[in-house]
């Protein structure tokens, strides 16, 4: 009798059983998905284009989204490469874009000296680095500006994003208006709005969970408290001089509060509130310390 064809005699021409020439299979394709994109980059990866040719010696060239009249920039990961400049006084020029991205896809990132670096918390690494700066003044002010700046960008930050939603559209028709006919931004900017909010509200519910309002709202106001309780009575988070935190919170605070003060928040309505005047404080205080008065609360 004429032996049946099995699934492990069509692939390999043996006896093996079915499960055995399938987790070869896997096998091959697991360890093809590990060595194919190594050997891409290692061989055939173009090399990172510069942007900045005729680069100056020790100048930091921030590529950066722009700001608004009152605040340098509309994302916050951007201030805060910025305020890590100012704060160690270190020399910086702004390249204002919308289309160009550094290695990672995203913006911010930097020029130094003939070197891209992307991502604003590899940037501030290496700043520290290469100019031999002191983030913080110790290592007890290390772990706690370490908490509280990953607590800022992994939760705080989504929860002020979300507050952006409902002026998305005076904030899209503030960034259309010097490209789009007058007589199209009552359509575009609400339309816009409409899409941009719902993208960002589904960014939001996977990243922290889907809540209702009321809910979001109270996780934002217990992060503010204990980012006041952490404040105390010291002119900055962790220490009586700014530091690399300080940086991370006005940056998150300076985009959501000065980007654009004509459209107003729940982030605005909690920091004007007398239970958060002490944080609100603060937030004025590193704005003139870092910025002078380059972040204004009216247009």
């Amino acid at each position: 009798m004429r032996k049946r064809n099995t699934c492990s005699n069509m692939v390999f021409g043996c006896d093996c059983c079915c499960v055995s020439s399938f987790v070869y299979i896997v096998g091959l394709f697991t360890i093809a998905s590990k060595v194919l994109p190594f050997l891409h980059k290692k061989f055939f990866k173009k090399p990172v284009e510069l942007q900045e040719k005729n680069f100056k010696k020790d100048v930091v060239y921030l590529y950066q989204f722009p700001g608004t009249p009152t605040c340098s920039s509309l994302s916050p990961f951007c201030i805060k490469v910025e305020a890590y400049c100012r704060l160690h006084n270190l020399k910086f020029e702004r390249r204002n874009t919308y289309s160009l991205r550094g290695s990672n896809g995203l913006l911010p990132f930097i020029e130094l000296n003939g070197e891209q670096i992307a991502d604003s918390q590899i940037i501030v690494k290496r700043l520290t680095q290469i100019f031999k700066l002191k983030a913080y003044p110790d290592e007890q002010t290390t772990a706690l500006g370490h908490a509280v700046d990953r607590m800022f960008e992994n939760h705080t930050f989504k929860l002020m994003l979300r507050t952006r939603v409902a002026v998305l559209d005076k904030l899209l028709a503030f960034v259309a208006a010097p490209k789009v006919p007058a007589f199209l931004l009552p359509i575009i900017a609400p339309l816009g709005g409409y899409f941009a909010g719902n993208m960002l509200t589904g960014r939001i519910a996977s990243s922290i969970g889907k809540f209702t309002d009321a809910e979001y709202d109270e996780m934002l106001k217990n992060d503010l408290t204990q980012l006041q309780t952490i404040l105390g009575k010291k002119k900055f988070l962790v220490a009586d001089e700014p530091t690399a935190v300080d940086c991370t919170a006005f940056s998150h605070f300076g985009t959501f509060y000065y980007a654009l003060p004509s459209a107003r928040n729940n982030l605005h309505s909690l920091l004007d509130s007398s239970k958060f005047s002490v944080l609100k404080e603060y937030v004025v205080r590193c704005q003139e310390r870092l910025f002078g008065n380059e972040f204004r609360d009216s247009q």
